[in-house]
């Protein structure tokens, strides 16, 4: 069985390669990009088995990619761990946020990503939430 493909978008090149790692010695196969726009276009043509989101990128958010990625039919199924550090810096609470109030109506479907780790990136934990994700 081949190893199953994991995308990598962030645009921190140290994040990507700690990442990229810490998966490789996992057995898992990384491809990564750099921005959300370049991340979108990998998704659709290389089909991942997951994909591990930065929240904040130049040209295309995270947010914005995952918009999109579940608003095509082609990668909607990809299951998408956020990974961030904009919690720590902001105190927002990522699941909250995404899932949006839970008293108010919601006029559109909520995107909810699969998880959610923080940076700095336990590695025990990524491989945790990866496999959760995975199954």
């Amino acid at each position: 069985m081949p190893p199953l493909k994991i995308l990598i978008v962030d645009d921190d090149a140290d994040v990507v390669l700690f990442l990229s790692t810490v998966l490789k010695d996992h057995g898992y196969l990384t491809i990564d990009a750099q921005d959300g726009q370049e991340g979108l276009e990998k998704a659709k043509s290389v089909q991942p088995d997951l994909i591990l989101l930065d929240l904040m990128m130049p040209k295309k958010s995270g947010i914005s990619m995952l918009s999109d990625l579940a608003g095509d039919g082609a990668t909607e199924k990809i299951p998408v761990i956020m990974v961030t550090g904009v919690s720590g810096e902001t105190g927002i609470d990522l699941e909250t946020f995404f899932r949006g109030s839970s008293t108010g109506k919601q006029d559109r479907k909520a995107i909810i990503p699969e998880g959610f780790i923080k940076k700095p990136v336990d590695p025990e934990e990524l491989i945790r939430l990866v496999r959760k994700a995975l199954k």
